[in-house]
């Protein structure tokens, strides 16, 4: 099969990451280059013996099949409406939009072009094989998630004179969407649409950046299910745990600490549990990517999907600064622009 032939509309070091394995493994190669730096563009058509390109050559180009768009987040709704003018398969990094305005501007592309979002849940290990067995029943009915974030980033100070970017607009979910938002589309995956937030935030005294330094979110959705999350940036150690309760049992899992699972039949039970292997051979999401969209299938996480994975991050900003449970929308075209 010919190599699937790729328009990078940005071409910073993510962009580079997410074409590793499709490179290596001949699925694809990438024909043309285009950033707003010249000198990022020419670096990568000379890595990957493609041409630089302008905007308006990009997306006319005969020898590109699908672009691959991964720029600054506030950039990406402006990039998308652009790039699906082209009528062609388009991956676009996450977060796909960090303003409400935004999610209203992309909502008339959503089922209308193949459009997939590069949330990377559904492509780490230990949440992929998580998803599959709530999805076959092996806990009942999803009742609870729990999830914990640990971790400690570098707080990017806002210094004198500089003008304060997307993270600091309080209609923004700021870093909770910026680190988050694959959590709460893999939560939605679980549970389906989420109906109510409340949430608190925590900021150190002498934090004076656009950086919260912990979260802790309750949220509901549609299915009944519960969700807890705590995230916090100030840690010694960094891990990713929890565990999900089903009406039959339970999953306690941990990522990278190792990566584990356990099922748990009776949760009142002194045993050890079961303990479920996890399986690191899973697919790459671009290879996916193309492999779905040459067979007809609609993309692992839609457009739709992207637009919801950063509704939380702005309703917990709204539900922290006014004390209050902040209702969803039933339907993204219902949301309110401001």
């Amino acid at each position: 099969m010919e190599k699937f032939r790729i328009g990078l509309y940005g071409c910073g070091c993510r962009t580079q990451a997410i074409l590793e394995r499709a490179l290596a493994s001949g699925t694809a190669c990438v024909t043309r280059c285009h950033d707003i730096n010249q000198k990022s563009a020419e670096a990568l058509a000379e890595k990957y013996g493609a041409k630089v390109a302008t905007l308006e050559e990009l997306l006319s180009a005969d020898d590109v099949d699908m672009f691959l768009i991964s720029l600054f987040p506030a950039a990406h709704p402006d990039a998308l409406l652009k790039a699906v003018t082209a009528g062609k398969p388009v991956y676009i990094e996450k977060p796909v939009a960090v303003f409400p305005k935004d999610i209203h501007r992309l909502l008339p592309l959503s089922g209308k072009h193949y459009i997939h979002v590069g949330l990377s849940y559904r492509y780490i290990p230990v949440f992929r094989q998580l998803t599959e067995l709530v999805q076959s029943g092996k806990i009942g009915k999803l009742m609870g998630i729990n999830f914990n974030w640990l971790c400690r980033h570098k707080v990017p100070e806002l210094k004198p004179g500089e003008t304060p970017n997307w993270r600091h607009v309080p209609e923004t979910g700021g870093e909770l969407t910026q680190h988050y938002c694959h959590c709460f589309e893999w939560f939605r995956t679980l549970g389906g649409d989420f109906t109510a937030i409340t949430a608190m935030s925590m900021m150190r005294p002498d934090n004076h950046s656009c950086v919260e330094d912990g979260w802790d979110l309750i949220m509901k959705q549609a299915s009944g299910c519960q969700i807890s999350f705590h995230s916090s940036e100030t840690n010694p150690r960094f891990t990713v745990n929890g565990h999900l309760e089903g009406t039959e049992g339970s999953l306690e899992w941990e990522w990278n600490n190792p990566s584990r699972i356990t099922f748990f039949k009776d949760s009142f039970s002194k045993s050890a549990g079961e303990v479920i292997p996890v399986k690191e051979d899973i697919p790459d999401a671009l290879e996916e990517f193309i492999e779905r969209y040459r067979a007809g299938k609609e993309p692992m996480v839609s457009l739709e999907d992207g637009l919801w994975s950063v509704l939380p991050p702005i309703f917990a900003r709204k539900s922290a600064a006014s004390g209050k449970v902040v209702s969803f929308p039933a339907a993204l075209n219902e949301l309110e622009e401001n």
